[in-house]
């Protein structure tokens, strides 16, 4: 099992650089992202999805995780409808190299953000999993966010395409 050290990361492929998951309309770009005070960055535009770059890429062992606003500055967010996600939904990931990959959502899930299973949703090893992960759930103003994650968990499609 990994220890979680980022010197132990295995050297990157070509990162992903578009989502798209047609049933929802979605096709975004995406850009890496890491980590500030404790959290995964999140892109500062409502079109763009962010990957968690110190983890797996799409496909690989592990949980990939890409993380998008649902609504941003009066913008609907590039997973402002994630919540809709049904099982068997098909998302294909482009990388930078022209490959893409496709997955196949099998599960989607609402947590309270103090209940997000963390170390699931960044596990560096096991079955590849691509974790989708919006807000949801009430808004509360006082603290200008929402109270829950969507979270929507895709498996890879067994033959990649281009």
């Amino acid at each position: 099992m990994a220890s979680g050290l980022l010197s132990e990361l295995p050297e990157p492929g070509a990162p992903p650089v578009r989502l798209r998951l047609p049933s929802l309309g979605i096709d975004a770009p995406v850009l890496p992202v890491g980590y500030d005070a404790g959290e995964m960055e999140i892109p500062s535009r409502a079109d763009t999805v962010g990957w968690y770059r110190y983890g797996p890429a799409p496909g690989e062992a592990g949980s990939a995780v890409l993380a998008a606003h649902v609504a941003w500055r009066g913008q609907r967010g590039a997973f402002g409808d994630l919540r809709l996600a049904a099982p068997g939904a098909l998302v294909d990931v482009e990388f930078a190299d022209g490959a893409v990959r496709r997955f196949r959502v099998v599960a989607l899930a609402s947590y309270d953000k103090q209940e997000l299973p963390v170390t699931e949703i960044f596990r560096r090893d096991g079955a590849p999993t691509l974790t989708l992960i919006t807000c949801g759930g009430a808004f509360n103003p006082s603290l200008r966010s929402y109270e829950d994650n969507v979270v929507a968990y895709a498996v890879p499609v067994e033959e990649a395409f281009e």
